[in-house]
């Protein structure tokens, strides 16, 4: 038997686990499970959740079953958990049992092996955040003391953008390599040139594996164990495309650790990695201080810090070409605050209303993850009463915050006066922009990617008039959907000012 087994098609061999497990799942249906759609026999809702525009269905099935949903995926369910306050009560007011990560799949096990700051849950995941975050915050991050690093990169960014002298053109990886650049300086002490052709490699790995990464949800269906990925014909699901790419990176990242392990110094700590390094000899080796959880960590460092600061950088200049009246009030601004002849400093900021409340709307309408990262709760619970069991996808639909109506009036509409009160300051509906995710796995990098956008953009707006390719034909605003919500490719022109 186990050699007809063996002899037989793999994918005839993974259609009958799948047909075995949703029958099982059929069978043990929860009897207080939150509401859905009626899914297909084997797949479930699977057709329906990669039918089209996820934020309209899933705005479309909230209308029609409320703040908290379910979509059955084969032999699993995700729970889908919408609308601000909903958010809130889950991520935040019972942020004990919502902070898991959904029992290990395989893209996690493939990819980080369920280690870093991003995947992980548990013990593990607090020891690892709570050193992670002690260690950067030692070296400036969040803090005024970083702005000179960042400074630094925006001099270098500027000097790229003024080399168009006028033309049109693309902003590519300009955005991607200054913003990774500062990273660089806090993980391992160096910075690169825009032209380092190692440098481009790993920026190019981290772009695929953003793109990789969304391409193969596919394998959420099934937890890990249940079916051979590896031996899909034509990798189907780009899982194992995926877990190459991402051991590129951290074979890149583990030659930085070697690196230091060999000129470490320990009255002289450069960065995160010898900080690391001296908490190992501290401690001794421990199951989160080791060298693979070092490099998953500075892999969440790059791929979270660089694609979602240098992708809010594009969606900004393309509201500014879009919105020329905004750019107008804007550099007004600049001009009163900060004028032509000296930097932007982080001590302008609260000075900057307008800035400030044209930073949350681009966060708002960028809508840059709209669906966070997959949560878990670590038991069975009930919540605004249904069941939600420990081996559910629990999904934060963080889009339903963002253009929830009884939040922001006219969602769609491209406004940064919607957080300014009549006094003329933020009127607090900034606290309500959920761009960073919510709770306790709120983005690690929060306090970093503000500094940056402000200073990038409003030395930009200081030093350019930013201006479409085409008057008549504006670039559009729809977004590349996938993990991260990119713009569509577009150029523009950036004028000097005078």
């Amino acid at each position: 038997m186990l050699d007809a087994l063996l002899s037989m098609d793999p994918l005839t061999v993974v259609l009958g686990i799948l047909s075995v497990l949703f029958l099982l799942k059929l069978m043990h249906v929860s009897d207080n499970g939150p509401p859905g759609p009626t899914g297909y026999p084997l797949v479930g809702n699977f057709p329906l959740l990669m039918s089209g525009n996820r934020p309209k269905l899933f705005d479309q099935l909230r209308r029609k079953y409320g703040d908290v949903f379910s979509l059955q995926l084969g032999s699993r369910r995700m729970v889908v958990i919408n609308g601000y306050e909903a958010l809130k009560e889950a991520f935040v007011k019972q942020a004990d049992v919502f902070s898991e990560r959904p029992p290990a799949d395989y893209i996690s096990i493939r990819s980080s092996n369920c280690k870093g700051i991003v995947r992980s849950s548990g013990e593990f995941w607090k020891n690892t955040r709570t050193f992670s975050m002690r260690a950067l915050r030692e070296f400036g991050f969040g803090k005024r003391s970083l702005e000179t690093n960042i400074l630094e990169e925006v001099s270098v960014f500027l000097e790229v953008i003024g080399k168009s002298n006028g033309d049109a053109f693309s902003l590519g990886t300009i955005a991607q390599i200054s913003v990774s650049n500062i990273i660089c300086s806090i993980s391992f002490g160096e910075t690169y040139t825009h032209d380092d052709q190692n440098f481009k490699k790993l920026m190019m790995m981290i772009d695929n594996h953003v793109k990789l990464l969304s391409k193969a949800a596919i394998s959420i269906v099934l937890p890990s164990g249940q079916i051979p990925y590896r031996y899909i014909p034509g990798d189907v699901t780009g899982v194992e495309a995926m877990g190459t790419n991402y051991g590129n990176i951290k074979r890149f990242l583990q030659e930085q650790i070697d690196k230091h392990r060999a000129s470490f110094q320990k009255e002289n700590v450069r960065d995160l990695i010898d900080a690391f390094i001296l908490e190992e000899m501290t401690r001794g080796k421990t199951d989160y201080l080791e060298d693979e959880n070092l490099a998953i960590v500075l892999s969440n460092l790059f791929v979270a810090g660089t694609e979602t600061t240098s992708t809010t950088i594009k969606w900004a200049i393309l509201y500014l070409i879009s919105n020329p009246h905004v750019q107008t009030k804007l550099r007004n601004e600049i001009n009163d605050v900060i004028g032509l002849s000296r930097a932007p400093s982080m001590t302008d900021k609260p000075a900057m209303t307008y800035m400030d409340a044209f930073m949350h709307e681009t966060f708002r309408m960028g809508n840059l993850v709209p669906f966070s990262l997959l949560h878990g709760v670590k038991k069975d619970v009930t919540f605004k009463g249904y069941t939600i069991r420990r081996e559910d996808l629990v999904v934060p639909n963080l889009d339903s915050g963002l253009f929830d109506e009884s939040l922001f009036e006219d969602p769609r509409t491209f406004n940064p006066d919607r957080f300014i009160g009549e006094d003329g300051k933020l009127n607090g509906k900034e606290h309500t922009v959920l761009a960073f995710s919510l709770g306790r796995r709120v983005c690690f990098g929060e306090s970093l990617a503000r500094m940056e956008v402000f200073l990038f953009l409003t030395s930009l707006l200081q030093r350019f008039k930013l201006l479409p390719e085409d008057d008549d034909s504006l670039p559009s605003l729809e977004p590349i959907a996938g993990v991260v919500n990119h713009p569509q490719q577009f150029r523009f022109k950036a004028i000097k000012v005078n």
